[in-house]
């Protein structure tokens, strides 16, 4: 799949660099297929790419120690998931299961620190961008407190 042609208008790649770059990016990733009910990544394993959901659907989820779901949301098309345990440098601390059959773009992560690099202006928007996200999952969990 080439990020150029793709279709999918809220990709992070497509609203974060300029169409040179998003050329490169798509020679370095990958487009992989996910059945329902595979896992990408489990709950304290350790990160090695980061994912931007191309179609489809998956959930991030967390479980509690009875094996229950303790908290999820789904990921939307387009979606970068799974930087924030490559940043923090630990194993992942929840499990992203695929709901629907899907296609997920993966960056390695050497790939995706270099982008730093290759757009100066990126880390900017990437602070920007984990800002919104923040505000998002606090929403969220303001909307389960409330119902």
């Amino acid at each position: 799949m080439n990020c150029i042609t793709c279709k999918n208008r809220n990709c992070f790649i497509k609203n974060n660099f300029v169409a040179k770059q998003i050329s490169e990016i798509s020679k370095i990733k990958k487009v992989e297929k996910y059945k329902k009910g595979d896992y990408l990544y489990k709950k304290g394993s350790a990160p090695k790419n980061v994912y931007i959901l191309l179609e489809g659907c998956l959930e991030i989820i967390n479980k509690d120690k009875k094996g229950g779901k303790k908290d999820f949301y789904f990921v939307e098309p387009g979606e970068l998931f799974g930087y924030r345990s490559l940043l923090s440098e630990e194993n992942h601390n929840t499990s992203a299961k695929i709901y629907q059959n899907s296609r997920i773009c993966i960056l390695s992560k050497d790939d995706f620190f270099e982008l730093f690099i290759y757009n100066r202006g990126l880390a900017k928007k990437f602070m920007k961008f984990i800002s919104d996200q923040l505000k998002i999952r606090q929403k969220r969990l303001e909307d389960r407190i409330k119902h």
